[in-house]
């Protein structure tokens, strides 16, 4: 069996874990549109290809799907789950297992502010959020907001141009600087990291549920996983509603009122590790998926007290060959 991931950029850990899975059977490809992306040096074959913005990057793609016999691909970026997703049927005419959510998942979660209102459509807790900034400062007038207040894009990533205010002249500075702006109350409250999976039917599999210790250029540092019995049944809730296929990485602040969600992003995230170390075991299930096995639900699974701390590594690399 053959396995791409896409945008491997740091991600030698969670190569590392599928190559663990595979064992004899199997070889992972790595894809980067930068020779120098740190997992390369983790994989079995290494290709450069374009830019996911580029034109050609889609006959890219396929063409290296198919001429290397590719078996499955798992997207690790967010721009790239649009952009892949309006090509689900070719993937599949190639028998490929494009390991991606349905099309208004992605199109729903690759915007906060509608995450925000499917969120409030279906009773999920969430915290009060704005696009305009008239109505902002009407709120906090009227003392139903209060500071602090957080800018931030409404497709941004790796927590890119997020911005805290603390008065109106930061907050009116920040709202004209940021693309596509939003504006959210500051929950205080201890952060938590889910990662969830659904098999290929949108059933739920698997909730692993992390505290957030540190963060670090958007990605978990440091969290230690937990088997709090609300907040499992709160993933597990998100898990239903969203209609999430294969693993997603969400963000929740818990204050007095309960879990908020922040953020869900359907695919592998960077604090995935602490759910592998606490016996998620999603590679695995992700190779079951192609085989067409029936996915057992382990939720409920999560242990109390795994940690994970992240550390950086020095590579050296000396990998020839590489395509493009």
């Amino acid at each position: 069996m053959n396995i791409l991931l896409t945008s491997v950029g740091r991600r030698g850990y969670l190569v590392r874990y599928f190559k663990d899975a595979l064992g004899s059977g199997g070889r992972v490809w790595g894809a980067d549109n930068s020779r120098y992306a740190p997992g390369f040096g983790y994989c079995d074959h290494r290709v450069i290809i374009p830019d996911i913005t580029h034109s050609d990057y889609m006959p890219n793609l396929l063409e290296l799907c198919r001429v290397n016999h590719i078996d499955i691909v798992i997207p690790l970026i967010d721009p790239e789950l649009c952009v892949l997703s309006d090509y689900k049927e070719e993937f599949d005419r190639l028998g490929i297992l494009l390991l991606l959510s349905p099309q208004a998942t992605i199109q729903t979660t690759a915007d906060k502010y509608h995450t925000w209102q499917f969120a409030r459509r279906h009773g999920i807790g969430v915290p009060q959020t704005f696009i305009a900034l008239d109505e902002t400062l009407a709120r906090l007038d009227a003392g139903t907001l209060r500071w602090p207040l957080m800018v931030k894009p409404r497709r941004g990533s790796a927590s890119m141009n997020l911005a805290y205010c603390d008065d109106r002249v930061q907050l009116e500075g920040a709202f004209s600087a940021c693309p596509e702006p939003m504006i959210q109350e500051v929950v205080k409250g201890p952060e938590f990291g889910y990662d969830l999976f659904g098999d290929l039917d949108c059933r739920p599999v698997s909730v692993f549920c992390k505290r957030k210790l540190a963060m670090r250029a958007g990605e978990t540092d440091k969290a230690v996983s937990t088997n709090n019995p609300d907040l499992i049944a709160f993933g597990a809730m998100l898990l239903e509603q969203f209609n999430l296929i294969g693993p997603a990485d969400v963000d929740v602040v818990v204050d007095k009122d309960g879990p908020k969600l922040l953020e869900i992003n359907p695919r592998f995230g960077g604090g995935y590790p602490c759910a592998h170390l606490s016996g998620a075991a999603f590679p695995q299930k992700v190779l079951a998926l192609r085989r067409g096995e029936v996915l057992a639900p382990d939720i409920g699974a999560c242990p109390e007290g795994v940690c994970m701390l992240k550390q950086d590594e020095i590579i050296q690399p000396d990998w020839d060959g590489l395509k493009g």
